[in-house]
C-alpha cells in the first residue's frame, strides 16, 4: 500500500527541512537549552532534527536564495568585476571583466559551503572548551547546533545585499560576522552546554563563538583568493 505523502515530507524533499526542522530552529531561538539536552540523547529524544542536517539543510536553502545576490547585476557581482578591472588583467577575444566577475561569484559561493562544512566538522570541534567532559562526535552536534539560529537569520539578511552599493559589500560582510557572532554567543549561553556558572558560561560562549567568527572569515578569504586566482588561471590571464 502507498503512504501518504504530505506537504512535510515534500518540504524534505525539497528543502531537507520539514516539521520537526523548523521546531527545532525554533527551539534553538526560544529554548535552546532542550535543544542541547537533546544533543546529549543519541537519538535526539525523537523530537529534533540532528544539528549538522539542519545546518545542511540551512545552506541548501541558502543556496536557492543566492539569485538574489549573485545576479548579473547583483552588488556581490559588480564587485568582483571591479577586482578583476583595478588588477590591470588583460583580457583575451570576446572576454569581458563582467563574465570574470560572474563565473567568480558563482565558484566562489558554490565551493563556500563544502570549505565551511569540511572546516567546522573538523576543526570546530577540536576545541575543548566546553568546561565539562564531551566527546568530538558531541562537540560536532554542540558547534552546528550553535550556528543554526545564525544561519535562519542569514536567509533574512543575504537578500538584502542585492540592494546595496557594490562598495558597501566588504563593511555588509563585517557586519553581518559581527551579527553571527552576537547571535551565536547568546544561543551558546541560553544553551547552558559551555561551563556550569554564569561567568564561566559566558567566557566559555564567546570564546566558542568567536573561534567559529575566526574559521569562518579566514575559509572566506581563503575561498575568495583560491577562487579568483582558478578564474584567472583557467583563462590565462596576467597583469599589465
Amino acid at each position: 500500500m502507498t503512504s501518504k505523502i504530505t506537504i512535510d515530507e515534500l518540504a524534505g524533499d525539497l528543502f531537507g527541512l520539514n516539521i520537526m526542522g523548523l521546531r527545532s530552529i525554533i527551539t534553538l531561538w526560544l529554548n535552546p537549552a532542550r535543544f542541547f539536552e537533546a544533543a546529549d540523547s543519541a537519538d535526539w529524544l525523537d523530537r529534533y532534527t540532528p544539528s549538522v542536517r539542519l545546518w545542511l539543510s540551512l545552506i541548501a536553502v541558502s543556496s536557492l536564495l543566492q539569485v538574489f545576490w549573485i545576479g548579473s547585476q547583483s552588488p556581490l557581482v559588480a564587485a568582483y568585476t571591479n577586482g578583476f578591472e583595478n588588477a590591470g588583467l588583460i583580457l583575451g577575444p570576446d572576454m569581458t571583466y563582467q563574465q570574470l566577475g560572474e563565473e567568480a561569484a558563482v565558484l566562489i559561493f558554490a565551493v563556500f559551503p563544502i570549505v565551511q562544512l569540511a572546516t567546522f566538522l573538523l576543526i570546530l570541534p577540536l576545541f575543548r572548551l566546553w568546561g565539562r567532559p564531551t566527546t568530538f562526535s558531541l562537540r560536532v552536534r554542540y558547534g552546528f547546533a550553535m550556528m543554526i539560529p545564525s544561519a535562519s537569520m542569514m536567509l533574512i539578511i543575504l537578500p538584502g545585499m542585492s540592494l546595496m552599493d557594490p562598495g558597501w559589500v566588504t563593511y555588509f560582510g563585517m557586519v553581518i560576522g559581527l551579527v553571527a557572532f552576537l547571535v551565536d554567543t547568546q544561543t551558546l549561553y541560553r544553551g547552558g552546554r559551555p561551563g556550569r556558572t554564569p561567568t564561566g558560561r559566558l567566557v566559555r560562549s564567546v570564546g566558542i563563538a568567536a573561534i567559529a567568527l575566526t574559521l569562518n572569515t579566514l575559509m572566506h578569504a581563503l575561498t575568495q583568493i583560491a577562487g579568483i586566482i582558478a578564474i584567472s588561471i583557467k583563462y590565462g590571464l596576467t597583469t599589465a
